[in-house]
């Protein structure tokens, strides 16, 4: 067994296709099985996510992106539950566990992260709306640069008056990820359609790969993360779910549809969990970094896996209201609905009573 080195030890980001180093850690692990997982997260984790990137664009309009971009309303309703509710859900349900500092840090540290394009990918399998997360991702990762350090500094006092170093070049470096392949796609879906839709399969194939190889490539990197406190797992499993049911009676609230509301509850809900381990990795001793990196570690594994969930239970609850409704003769002709702000297109209705 040899010590890990920086060159040697990173783990793969799948919420924004950087490579994060874990060398602080001083975790061990079999050189040869290491050198091995290194080619996996470096090689065919960050072009996944560059194809998954690419291959959402593929699925977003532009003009639909124009007039997100132009009345940014809902945007807005996700960055309050993004930078608003959740730091202070978070930090009310940290102290409700009653965490040990080093844990809530970790924890209060998560809940303050922008959103990561993994919600992209989600938002698509959950019949989302693509150009709102993809808006939302962007917007968030550029506020982050603000609201971050802000949030970290608000509630952190409760368990220390260390100031943390907010990871200002990753930050960044996310974005350029996120908005970067996903322009080449929205391109390509404006120049030719039909191209660019054979790519959204591609992109929503390489989404469910690389949930895979994330999950087993952090189990095997990092199995001491499963050895944590039980307060650690509750507080890891919850939050992503704590982050859905927000995001949602927020956006439900300010009287978004069903559509953008699943969006808003899937980019409350998905951290920037690789943001997270570096901003740790900057801001605290090597002999604390272990402690603090069991709940992000273990936050990224049940958010893969609950963010599943939401979309599997979404897919069963519609089947079960397309059967019921069936079943009751409730086959309506489906009225038109303006994607954009969610109120009737009375223009296509008037189409529809010509045709």
């Amino acid at each position: 067994m040899e010590t890990v080195t920086e060159a040697d030890h990173l783990i793969p980001d799948v919420t924004n296709g950087t490579n994060v180093s874990l060398s602080d850690f001083n975790i061990t692990t079999a050189a040869s099985g290491l050198s091995t997982l290194k080619v996996v997260s470096d090689v065919v984790i960050t072009t996944t996510l560059v194809i998954i990137m690419f291959g959402m664009g593929c699925t977003i309009e532009l003009w639909k992106l124009i007039g997100h971009l132009r009345r940014p309303i809902g945007a807005a309703i996700g960055m309050l539950a993004q930078f608003i509710v959740l730091p202070l859900v978070t930090f009310g349900f940290a102290h409700a566990l009653q965490l040990e500092p080093v844990a809530a840090i970790g924890m209060l540290v998560m809940g303050s992260c922008p959103g990561g394009s993994t919600s992209n990918i989600f938002s698509y399998w959950a019949d989302g709306d693509v150009p709102l997360s993809l808006t939302m991702t962007s917007l968030a990762t550029l506020l982050a640069l603000g609201m971050m350090p802000l949030n970290i500094w608000l509630y952190s006092r409760s368990w220390t008056n260390d100031d943390l170093v907010i990871p200002y070049k990753n930050i960044i470096i996310s974005l350029v990820m996120t908005v970067g392949p996903a322009a080449v796609g929205i391109a390509l879906r404006w120049k030719w359609e039909r191209v660019a839709l054979f790519f959204v399969k591609i992109g929503s194939f390489c989404g469910g790969l690389a949930v895979i190889l994330s999950m087993t490539l952090m189990s095997l990197l990092y199995p001491f993360m499963y050895k944590s406190s039980w307060k650690i797992y509750i507080g890891a499993f919850f939050l992503p779910f704590v982050g859905f049911a927000f995001g949602y009676i927020v956006a439900k609230i300010c009287r978004m549809n069903a559509t953008h509301a699943r969006t808003v509850a899937l980019e409350t809900g998905i951290q920037n969990f690789p943001l997270c381990m570096t901003l740790i990795s900057l801001s605290f001793p090597k002999n604390m970094i272990p402690k603090l990196a069991l709940f992000p570690l273990l936050y990224g594994v049940f958010v893969l896996t609950n963010s599943c969930v939401f979309v599997l239970l979404y897919h069963v609850m519609k089947k079960l209201k397309e059967k019921y409704d069936k079943m009751a003769g409730k086959e309506f002709t489906r009225v038109p609905v303006n994607e954009n702000n969610g109120t009737v297109d009375v223009e296509n209705i008037k189409t529809l009573g010509m045709s």
